[in-house]
């Protein structure tokens, strides 16, 4: 592979992962202090923590596919170590866990929010809180596996 499109992808995927991994850190507290503010704070509250979280599905997929970029340049996944597939498989992960819980976690927030139906509000509080510290804690073991190198490759 050509350096110059090495070079390109590896930006493309320290911009993408800056950020995925940097978007949807105030998530949680954005939706804890909003939610004891009460209204008129409440009522942009989900449009925000959507906008959070597609800004940081769109660098995902940006960091994933500039990674493969990367991956196949190399040579395929025979050429990278297996701390690279550990990552890739993290990220997919995390990635999935985002899409496929954290979001509708936020839209059943936004659901209770307008019935005004304030015993919902906590436990769904508290569920966006725990599905992004479970995201933020696997982005912290792929950023290990990918920068640190654990004895091979």
């Amino acid at each position: 592979m050509d350096p110059n499109l090495l070079y390109g992808l590896r930006l493309l995927h320290f911009l993408g992962m800056a950020v995925w991994f940097a978007g949807g850190l105030g998530i949680a507290g954005d939706v804890r202090k909003t939610i004891a503010r009460g209204k008129p704070h409440t009522e942009i509250l989900v449009s925000r923590v959507s906008r959070a979280l597609n800004i940081g599905s769109i660098a995902a997929v940006v960091t994933i596919g500039s990674g493969l970029g990367m991956v196949f340049g190399l040579g395929g996944f025979g050429a990278v170590g297996p701390r690279i597939h550990a990552g890739f498989g993290l990220a997919i992960l995390t990635l999935a866990i985002e899409i496929m819980l954290l979001k509708p976690a936020s839209f059943r927030l936004g659901d209770a929010l307008s019935t005004g139906d304030g015993r919902e509000l906590r436990p769904l509080a508290g569920r966006i809180a725990m599905l992004a510290g479970i995201t933020h804690a696997l982005k912290l073991v792929t950023l290990v596996l990918m920068v640190f190198r654990f004895g091979g490759r």
